[in-house]
């Protein structure tokens, strides 16, 4: 399984499962004290909770920048497990900008099903706005769920955010491996269900093993596109022996 290939896989799964979780214990006291006053947070844990969502966000984008190298490691042919986390810096920016992908490229979907409330609502009556809510929010949300894995592999492949945008190339690369690229929805959602057994392990295991579905759900996805990218790649014709 790819998360142990590595010997030292133990121990870059700790890291990972840490980072994972940071935003919840970062952001964990300020929430029970809110939960608990049900006011305004005030007093130090108002000047702290700033600090905590910069963290947060931090730990989250160092993930996401790790995944990422991990990724390109299998599109690459390079990986060997894991990598170490060695690279934080890169990984952090890296992260930051694949987060902003996602964003960019989950605004079109938002932007239609505001548009279509707004114009049922202005045409019709406020009792309509449900409509383009239930028949249009989940068509557009399930095509960018879709196409999102796609698109970062493509940026992560490329090196280039802007290659996610690449509308007509991604799309035609995951159909030249639509069978193992719709295999990975379903290995990412095997993999869900296993981390859910870390419930087991009086709930603190489940921070281990959603770190590892993690990894399982990038090499998949990983591996789906390489397929299709080294599907386009013309082999090289045979060498003819020059005529006598």
């Amino acid at each position: 399984m790819y998360p142990f290939r590595h010997r030292a896989w133990l121990g870059r799964v700790l890291v990972g499962a840490a980072l994972d979780v940071a935003p919840l214990v970062l952001l964990l006291p300020s929430l029970a004290r809110l939960l608990r006053h049900g006011r305004v947070i005030t007093g130090p844990a108002s000047a702290l909770l700033p600090l905590a969502v910069v963290l947060g966000l931090a730990a989250r984008f160092l993930v996401f920048g790790y995944l990422a190298r991990a990724a390109r490691e299998v599109l690459n042919g390079t990986s060997a497990g894991l990598p170490p986390w060695d690279r934080m810096a890169d990984d952090l920016v890296e992260g930051l900008k694949l987060w902003l992908v996602v964003l960019a490229l989950c605004l079109p979907a938002i932007a239609v099903t505001a548009g279509l409330t707004l114009l049922v609502t202005a045409l019709t009556s406020p009792t309509f706005a449900w409509l383009p809510l239930i028949l249009a929010g989940p068509p557009a949300a399930l095509l960018t769920l879709a196409y999102v894995p796609a698109g970062l592999l493509a940026a992560v492949s490329d090196g280039e955010m802007a290659a996610a945008f690449d509308f007509d190339r991604v799309i035609h690369t995951v159909g030249r491996a639509f069978g193992p690229y719709a295999l990975a929805f379903l290995v990412a959602f095997g993999a869900e269900i296993f981390a859910q057994l870390g419930l087991i392990a009086c709930c603190i295991g489940i921070l281990v093993t959603r770190f590892i579905a993690h990894c399982v759900t990038v090499h998949a996805f990983a591996t789906a596109f390489r397929e299709g990218v080294l599907a386009a790649t013309p082999l090289s014709a045979p060498e003819q022996s020059p005529s006598a």
